[in-house]
């Protein structure tokens, strides 16, 4: 079984091929997923992937730079990245730090930290 920041790199490379189905297969029935400065958490896969269809729809382009990863002994894994958007349109480059915490080889926790003024 691979580790958790390998599980991570899959993820991102899921989000920067813009594949619905496979960044939903790194997800628990129950995770939560958090834009802190956005408000309450998605909770469930089916939130997760309405709040993750809402988003593409307006994206047709998505790079996630990781800058630094790295995997604590909880297994909790933390990246500090830049994403790259093209949202109607317009170009975004959005500095982040994500949080992963993980179950059975699954997502299920995940908080993004970032300011809002990027989207403006």
């Amino acid at each position: 079984m691979p580790g958790n920041a390998q599980i991570i790199d899959g993820f991102i490379q899921a989000w920067n091929n813009l594949d619905m189905e496979a960044i939903m297969d790194h997800f628990t029935e129950d995770a939560e997923y958090a834009n802190v400065p956005m408000g309450p958490p998605n909770v469930g896969k089916a939130a997760i992937r309405a709040f993750i269809e809402g988003f593409l729809g307006t994206t047709t382009e998505i790079q996630f730079v990781v800058h630094h990863q790295v995997e604590g002994a909880t297994g909790v894994v933390m990246n500090e990245r830049t994403d790259k958007l093209v949202m109607d349109g317009r170009t975004v480059e959005l500095p982040v730090m994500g949080v992963f915490e993980f179950r059975d080889g699954k997502i299920c926790a995940w908080r993004d930290y970032f300011d809002m003024g990027g989207f403006a």
